[in-house]
């Protein structure tokens, strides 16, 4: 049922926006009697996990789903106390404990949490020194391509007309002089690649289909090799850049190690502080009760 509950919620916030009258100044959304405003949902978003408020930073349509989802949690809930759904002992109970974890969580982030201070320049460079293997960045390749789509191998007279076209792009390609951004714009049948004069951008080595890495470990930089012809079609390539195998430099990973320094210490420090409250204050169990709680079917 849960599950059934959230896809409904997630089709309904792909829904168009219907028109409605404007709303007052500090309400962000309305739907029915229940208003979300401003600094609600500015709350909302300041609980929210690093990763999922960048994800709203880069793409900020899925604010609108925000809003959506939480009009409709709002709406349920509501609905939920109008039937008395909130007064049944079951569910009282299990208020009381998310309640409680709730406060648990925020207490632990609190007690966890390194000062502002940490990690120090010293401890991140120290940190990277340290696991210098954990950075390494692949061989990549800056590529170019005229592609030229294969047909049907059934269909001979076009696949010959195709195999001759690809065979004729890669023989004014290979002439020194050639422009090939505008050889690539004129008769490249990839159009993503096309518009952008044939570049590829960046690929790494792992990436390349193995017809197209065969050919590039072969070249140097201006070379052009092809046609190549992998399933989809035929691609003339011309290699424009090489970045080596290594390390990434401090500077590109720096945030990152950081953010993982932080976390690694606000895990040690719970740790830390959970075992001394179990020390301070030792758990003590009835062995002789547990049977009474045990679930059916399980091991005795």
């Amino acid at each position: 049922m849960l599950f059934r509950c959230i896809a409904s919620m997630l089709l309904l916030c792909a829904l168009p926006a219907l028109a409605v009258d404007k709303l007052p100044p500090g309400v962000i959304a309305k739907m029915g009697d229940n208003e979300l405003k401003v600094d609600e949902l500015k709350a909302i978003i300041d609980s929210l996990p690093p990763e999922a408020k960048a994800q709203l930073a880069n793409t900020p349509q899925d604010m609108t789903r925000v809003i959506r989802l939480e009009m409709l949690r709002r709406a349920l809930a509501a609905e939920a106390r109008t039937k008395g759904w909130d007064k049944r002992p079951e569910v009282i109970a299990l208020m009381d404990r998310a309640r409680e974890q709730i406060l648990v969580s925020s207490y632990m982030n609190s007690v966890a949490r390194p000062p502002e201070t940490y990690p120090t320049e010293a401890d991140i460079k120290a940190a990277y020194d340290q696991n210098a293997g954990q950075f390494l960045s692949p061989k990549q390749f800056r590529l170019s391509q005229v592609f030229v789509l294969a047909p049907a191998e059934s269909d001979k007279a076009a696949f010959t007309k195709a195999q001759s076209k690809a065979n004729d792009m890669a023989a004014r390609a290979k002439v020194k002089s050639v422009d090939f951004p505008a050889l690539a714009k004129a008769g490249s049948e990839h159009a993503e690649s096309a518009a952008k004069g044939g570049d590829m951008g960046w690929v790494t080595e792992q990436n390349l289909i193995p017809e197209l890495r065969d050919a590039v470990a072969n070249l140097k930089k201006g070379d052009v090799a092809g046609p190549i012809k992998t399933t989809a079609g035929w691609h003339v390539i011309r290699l424009d850049d090489v970045k080596e195998k290594g390390v990434r430099p401090l500077p590109e990973v720096r945030d990152q190690l950081a953010s993982a320094l932080r976390v690694r210490k606000a895990q040690e420090t719970e740790q830390a502080y959970l075992t001394f409250l179990t020390n301070k204050t030792p758990v003590v169990i009835n062995d002789a009760e547990l049977p009474k709680v045990q679930p059916a079917g399980a091991p005795k």
